[in-house]
């Protein structure tokens, strides 16, 4: 860790003269440029600023992130986006997600610090998400959005190049991440401003899939999706760490299988009975294939199954209010390389449960967003990229507790699907006189102004 960033600072400013003008610059830059562009500057503050960065207010810390959210809040009460907001499934989940994550763990230590960081918690959470909610509304947005990180992946890249040819980190004077480049196993492990190299690798794995859609979009867009693509996986490759070559594994997997879309319902199950043989047939539990995944050497895979392990074999001891740490498990340092294993140490059963609900809403809102663009190729396959991110992001959940500049985009693409899902509604028959035995009969449903004949108890998108 570089010396300037020390945990014991926390509650003290400490700001650079390029941090204050990048934050400046961008927060003006989010309070004057078109809605559909305002995003970009969280996106470009997040990848060049580490969060080292950051002022202290009452003894409360306020990273280079959470200011951006107060430059974000002004803009959409200023310019009245609020205004079109719509309340949505994922909106009440993710409230009470936060809620009562919040809630359990100020119960768990009942202590003021408590309170400070769970308050900083619901500030992030909500702030990002429903800032996100405001800011995106149809599939153009998200199209810029991928265009977006395209154009930013460019100079982010660069940058990890010269920290591999230098070892020396540029993003260091900042603090937050360290000057020398990390090395395992004899591989330099780049991470630029991020605040760990694996989080940056699983940062542009999940974004890969969306800017790979970009080709089907627009003939102009087609050198910025292959730029793009070409970008993320220099930076993945640079990081050297198994998870995001796994996640780009899974990414590349969860783009396969969209010519088999209409049949994923059966492919799921397909998936669980064959976990479910493994787990009888093998001497140890299903989990433990986690403890074999070493793509690029120095992994910790049996760290992450035995972490697994005693999570579900200790269930008696988190389930209520979650514990207090996991040492005592026999865990290296205490750390918690597992989202989900996260969520149930610090929330309980409760707050795992909707951090589930939140995954479940999320494959339920694309599923429905696919169908509803079966006819629109363009938007269509970018529905299915949204999908294939939200499916990197569960699937490096399971070596990976979120936190930096990653959190914004879970919750930015929890966010999006939200604002493009449409909820399903049930067409409610007709009465029939006495008699009437025509059930099979097609009712009339208005969409817009055109009439649409619908079956009666089908599933139509409102």
């Amino acid at each position: 860790m570089n010396e300037s960033f020390q945990p014991d600072q926390y509650g003290q400013t400490v700001l650079n003269p390029l941090g204050i003008i990048a934050l400046l610059v961008l927060g003006f830059a989010m309070l004057l440029l078109p809605r559909r562009h305002a995003v970009l500057p969280m996106i470009i503050l997040g990848c060049f600023v580490s969060q080292g960065q950051r002022f202290a207010v009452l003894t409360l810390n306020f990273d280079l992130g959470r200011a951006m959210l107060i430059f974000g809040t002004l803009r959409v009460l200023v310019h009245g986006e609020w205004n079109h907001f719509v309340w949505k499934n994922m909106d009440s989940v993710i409230v009470a997600f936060a809620g009562v994550g919040s809630l359990v763990y100020m119960l768990q230590y009942g202590t003021v610090d408590a309170l400070k960081l769970q308050s900083g918690a619901l500030y992030d959470i909500l702030g990002t998400y429903f800032l996100f909610r405001c800011l995106i509304r149809d599939m153009e947005d998200v199209a810029n959005l991928a265009l977006g990180f395209a154009v930013v992946s460019v100079p982010v890249a660069i940058a990890f190049l010269i920290e591999r040819a230098t070892h020396h980190n540029m993003f260091a004077i900042f603090g937050g991440v360290p000057y020398e480049t990390e090395i395992r196993e004899g591989k330099f492990r780049c991470q630029g401003a991020y605040t760990h190299p694996i989080i940056a690798g699983c940062y542009w794995a999940s974004v890969l899939p969306l800017i790979g859609a970009l080709w089907w979009r627009r003939r102009s867009d087609r050198p910025w999706a292959v730029t793009g693509i070409i970008c993320g996986l220099i930076i993945i490759v640079l990081c050297a760490s198994s998870t995001p070559i796994s996640a780009l594994i899974c990414g590349a997997v969860g783009v396969g299988f969209f010519r088999l879309r209409r049949q994923m319902r059966s492919i799921r199950w397909i998936l669980l009975a064959t976990l479910i043989v493994l787990h009888l047939g093998m001497n140890a539990p299903v989990w433990h294939l986690i403890a074999d995944v070493d793509l690029v050497g120095g992994s910790t895979g049996w760290d992450r199954y035995n972490l697994i392990n005693n999570f579900i074999t200790r269930v008696g001891e988190w389930w209520m209010l979650g514990t207090k740490g996991v040492v005592s498990w026999g865990i290296w340092n205490g750390d918690i390389p597992n989202q989900y294993v996260l969520e149930g140490v610090e929330g309980g059963i409760w707050t795992l449960a909707l951090f589930i609900a939140l995954i479940v809403i999320g494959f339920s809102g694309v599923g429905r967003l696919w169908r509803h663009f079966a006819k629109n190729r363009p938007n269509l396959i970018m529905s299915w990229a949204l999908g294939v991110s939200l499916f990197i992001h569960v699937m490096s959940f399971i070596g990976l507790s979120y936190f930096g500049q990653i959190t914004m985009l879970w919750y930015l693409t929890l966010a999006i699907i939200a604002c493009l899902s449409r909820a399903p509604q049930r067409v409610v028959s007709a009465a029939r006189a006495p008699g009437d035995r025509s059930s099979g009969m097609t009712v009339r449903r208005r969409v817009g102004n055109n009439p649409v004949p619908v079956k009666r108890g089908a599933w139509v998108g409102g």
